[in-house]
């Protein structure tokens, strides 16, 4: 599979859809995933789809935007954006079928076409700003 082609699955299949069949095609079983603050954690694909579940009943109609990719060795580097349809159940946020948008980087490490370790850094305080209007 092509980086961009991979870049897309991971995307639009994995993240906007929740695909369990395609993070088997594009991760390592488990792989690392790097949160913002420092956390890391070992996933397996059962756990991460139980996560995607999650994420996708609040977070509806997905879609993501390319803002820049690069590649170096056996790394891929995406900065995206993204929209979809807040429904609640996140933070305790009440549902207001609302739109939002997220911006962020995920640097992957790629080993013979499986990601193996993902950095993930974005702008969750600004989606809660978003939900809330807290700082207006």
């Amino acid at each position: 599979m092509s980086k961009q082609a991979w870049l897309e699955c991971w995307f639009n299949s994995i993240l906007a859809a929740g695909s369990g069949l395609r993070l088997a095609e594009c991760a390592a079983d488990p792989f690392i995933f790097h949160l913002p603050g420092g956390r890391e954690l070992t996933l397996s694909h059962e756990q991460y789809s139980e996560y995607l579940k999650f994420w996708n009943q609040r977070f509806r109609d997905m879609s993501f935007t390319f803002e820049q990719v690069i590649e170096a060795e056996n790394k891929l580097v995406v900065a995206y954006q993204s929209s979809a349809l807040y429904c609640g159940g996140w933070l305790k946020i009440p549902a207001k079928n609302q739109a939002v948008t997220m911006t962020g980087i995920m640097i992957f490490k790629m080993e013979e076409g499986l990601m193996t370790e993902c950095w993930l850094e974005d702008s969750s305080f600004d989606l809660y700003q978003q939900l809330t209007r807290y700082l207006e």
